[in-house]
């Protein structure tokens, strides 16, 4: 049998009511007792009839003190009432519902309900992202999905010669492959906006992570006729960060650097330490320059300068930002309507008394 918690309070106070009234006579009748036994002379039903006068008087105000136990475990119950009643919305979908705290007393009853907000603030984090991404998958791999049917059913239409075949599959092993990077791209802005990833935090050298991308990448730029150029200062930079979160950030910035600089251009690597103490990266192309309109949309997810290359999936400038913020920075293009775009990320220095990780590794 279920009893409501309001119900409850009210019959544990009707206990207690009930409790008091029976310690009340029996103190009475104990009271006039002892008198009798010590003065025989006096008459015991006297006393009695005297102590149920004054049980009479009590018993009269037994409707207020009912109807004030009513009223006092209605109190005592509102805030859990309101508490359950925004559950339920919030559990039927109205995800902006919150528990009204701000008449609650500064109790246990308030910092639960405090507890709850947040926990539904995450929850509706969670399915924000969530929808979130569902979304932008289902956008973005509709394109390519599409590109490599029709490719298939093209190949397929009638005979061809081995070297269309060849071509076709090609063409569709170049759009699976942007499906992965898109899908890689996207679990990866998912994982940082959860933010997690911060708990595991440690010093990592800026340097060797740029010169881990720079090994990764000189062979695509002398491929192409690119020549990489590094000003490093004499001292080592360390941030507070994940090493693989840094080398992906800086590997976008010089990977999107190399696709806009043309052959026989140069790219170059500027890292230096700031006046306030910060460490800057920046990493410069050597194209045409972005125009001062797309200085703040190139960061969103799936933006699209028109004339830029195509295979680009517009995640990359919106996964490296999202990187420098998770680490206490800010990646911009500092000079907008300029030739030579140039992609700067100002980020905390690692604090001296911070421990290096635990396996010697950056």
């Amino acid at each position: 049998m279920s009893v409501k918690f309001r119900s409850r309070v009210f019959l544990y106070l009707l206990l207690l009511l009930a409790a008091l009234l029976a310690s009340e006579a029996a103190i009475n009748v104990g009271v006039e007792w002892l008198t009798c036994r010590i003065h025989p002379g006096e008459s015991m039903r006297v006393g009695l009839l005297e102590t149920a006068h004054v049980l009479g008087l009590s018993l009269l105000l037994v409707p207020l003190l009912v109807w004030l136990a009513w009223r006092i475990s209605s109190r005592v119950a509102a805030p859990l009432r309101a508490m359950a009643a925004a559950s339920e919305r919030v559990c039927a979908g109205h995800w902006n519902e919150r528990i009204e705290t701000r008449s609650m007393p500064d109790d246990e009853t308030k910092r639960l309900a405090t507890s709850m907000n947040a926990a539904f603030d995450n929850y509706t984090a969670v399915l924000n992202r969530l929808k979130r991404f569902s979304g932008d998958a289902a956008h973005q791999l509709r394109t390519p999905i599409a590109a490599m049917r029709n490719l298939g059913e093209v190949a397929l239409a009638r005979p061809r010669s081995n070297a269309v075949y060849r071509r076709t599959l090609g063409s569709m092993l170049d759009e699976l492959d942007r499906m992965t990077r898109l899908v890689e791209q996207l679990l990866q802005l998912a994982q940082l906006e959860a933010g997690a990833l911060s708990r595991r935090f440690a010093p990592v050298s800026l340097r060797q992570a740029a010169e881990q991308v720079l090994r990764a990448y000189e062979p695509l730029a002398e491929a192409q006729g690119l020549r990489i150029r590094t000003a490093f200062p004499a001292a080592d930079l360390e941030v507070q960060g994940l090493a693989e979160l840094l080398v992906e950030m800086l590997g976008i910035l010089l990977d999107n650097a190399l696709r806009h600089t043309p052959e026989g251009g140069t790219v170059l690597i500027d890292m230096a330490e700031l006046p306030g103490g910060d460490a800057r990266v920046a990493v410069v192309d050597g194209g045409v320059g972005i125009p001062t309109e797309y200085a703040q949309t190139i960061f969103e997810r799936f933006a699209q300068i028109p004339g830029s290359q195509a295979g680009a999936t517009g995640l990359g400038l919106s996964l490296a930002a999202e990187i420098a913020r998770l680490h206490g920075g800010k990646l911009e293009l500092a000079n907008p309507g300029q030739p030579g775009a140039r992609f700067e990320c100002r980020l905390p220095r690692a604090h001296a008394g911070q421990a290096k990780p635990t396996d010697g590794k950056s």
